[in-house]
């Protein structure tokens, strides 16, 4: 009996102690921006990258029952330029690699809920396949990227050129990647905003040289933001923009794990 009474509470300590650092329990909200990162979308499939239109349909429907505000970068830049207040529940919805299921499956999505999304594109590849990890998912091409970008709904971001880490790259290498993506762009008439989204997430974090570098280039080309993973939520005032964290949500998520994300940037506690 005494041996019980010892072990229960020791068993809930454990249990509890397992709920915080699987789940983050008693972890309290994080105050500040969530930017949401979903790549491919699908009827049929789910894997880590790829996440079902039901499962998109629930995230969707949440945001909106709660009261969340989608908005495009482009308007957030203009609060931070302006000194404004960014309205609370803000989340900004980004896709990447502009696979033809986002307007095939997602632009409806967004029509039917009022939402807006940014689209982040490899340009090099618009109008082929993802043959950079030796896939063969169609990409928008520019006339599709054009189309959604019409709908007003959709805002076009950058994500390289070649869709190279430019944690691989030499600082030569990321100017002549941006200069790429701008020409081509401009050249098919797409509007685009100035944000990169980093292919793989990858950037030089570990060579602070290289970085102080690039992020002086990113100034000098009127870059306004640069996205790596991260999977926290962005405090404001946004102290480094070439940084900015966005919330890998997986195909895969339970839907319990994505409310935690958004609202706390991930589920483990030491992820």
């Amino acid at each position: 009996m005494i041996l019980l009474e010892i072990l229960i509470p020791v068993l809930i300590f454990v249990i509890l102690a397992w709920l915080m650092v699987e789940y983050s329990l008693f972890v309290p909200p994080v105050k500040g921006l969530p930017i949401l990162m979903y790549h491919k979308v699908s009827e049929h499939q789910t894997d880590a990258l790829t996440i079902g239109t039901e499962s998109l349909n629930l995230h969707f429907t949440y945001l909106k029952e709660k009261g969340y505000n989608t908005i495009f970068f482009s308007e957030f830049r203009k609060i931070l330029l302006e000194g404004k207040t960014l309205p609370s529940k803000t989340v900004i919805l980004t896709f990447d690699d502009a696979y033809q299921n986002f307007r095939e499956l997602v632009l409806p999505m967004l029509k039917r809920f009022g939402f807006k999304a940014c689209v982040f594109v490899p340009v090099a590849y618009m109008g082929k396949t993802n043959s950079w990890d030796k896939g063969n998912d169609r990409i928008m091409s520019p006339e599709e990227l054009n189309q959604i970008s019409d709908s007003g709904l959709v805002e076009i971001g950058l994500h390289s050129f070649l869709h190279r880490s430019y944690g691989d790259l030499a600082l030569s290498d990321m100017e002549e990647d941006l200069k790429n993506c701008f020409s081509t762009l401009s050249f098919y008439h797409i509007p685009y905003s100035r944000v990169l989204a980093y292919p793989y997430g990858g950037y030089p974090k570990k060579d602070p040289s290289l970085k102080s570098q690039m992020s002086e280039l990113f100034k000098t080309m009127n870059l306004d933001f640069a996205l790596r993973i991260g999977n926290r939520i962005n405090h404001l005032p946004i102290q480094k923009p070439y940084e900015m964290k966005r919330i890998d949500i997986k195909g895969t998520d339970p839907f319990f794990i994505f409310r935690i994300k958004l609202k706390k940037g991930r589920a483990k506690l030491f992820a």
